[in-house]
């Protein structure tokens, strides 16, 4: 049943449309998605999308653009759940939590495959990064720190375990014999990230990986 056709102001049709947009994408994959479907979905005519968005492929940027704008909010309120992220614990706990959201993680990677559009799904990782060095150099109190390079090396790392573990896990683990849907494999998985990344982050300061765990007030 098609979903009943209201008055809207135009923004608000044109966030509706690229909401609904989203979850057919998320739901099918942005090759199997047409305008006229997400019309119907939206509860609109089909004439407003293309008035809106012209093409699909535009549509289809819009909403890689949306989504971004989602999940860079998503890490600003982790960033600051997480008092600043100062440890490497902090580091997994945002980059699993935030940047293996489904939906996103799909898109992203569909985009990374296709040349008109790599790069158009980018999360900006320089605020998570000003808030670790920020956060190291408060929980180390005037000792030597990780160096911008490496903190931003140990982002890079941890971002890219946590895209391939959620990428790749199910058919991963399956192919070990283990379950995939026990959360013991994630928890291991980010256990034993969080030691490396820890390790990396504080070898140019020359204190032990226990120190990057600074006890929060």
């Amino acid at each position: 049943m098609k979903p009943k056709r209201r008055r809207r102001t135009p923004e608000q049709a044109r966030a509706e449309l690229l909401a609904a947009a989203a979850r057919l994408i998320e739901e099918r994959g942005p090759d199997n998605v047409r305008l006229r479907q997400v019309a119907e979905a939206a509860g609109v005519a089909h004439g407003l999308v293309t008035h809106y968005f012209g093409t699909y492929a535009a549509l289809v940027r819009e909403v890689l653009l949306s989504e971004d704008k989602r999940i860079q909010e998503r890490i600003r309120e982790r960033i600051q759940a997480e008092h600043g992220v100062p440890t490497a614990d902090g580091i997994t706990s945002v980059l699993f939590d935030t940047l293996a959201d489904g939906r996103y993680l799909r898109l992203f990677v569909w985009a990374e495959m296709h040349a008109d559009y790599q790069g158009a799904v980018r999360p900006d990782l320089r605020g998570l990064i000003d808030a670790i060095e920020a956060g190291i150099r408060s929980a180390l109190a005037g000792r030597p720190v990780p160096s911008r390079s490496r903190i931003e090396a140990v982002a890079l790392t941890g971002v890219s375990a946590a895209y391939g573990f959620a990428i790749g896990s199910r058919s991963w683990l399956a192919g070990m014999g283990h379950d995939p849907d026990d959360p013991a494999h994630e928890a291991e998985f980010r256990e034993q990230l969080t030691m490396m990344l820890a390790c990396h982050m504080v070898e140019e300061s020359g204190l032990e990986p226990a120190e990057d765990h600074p006890q929060k007030a």
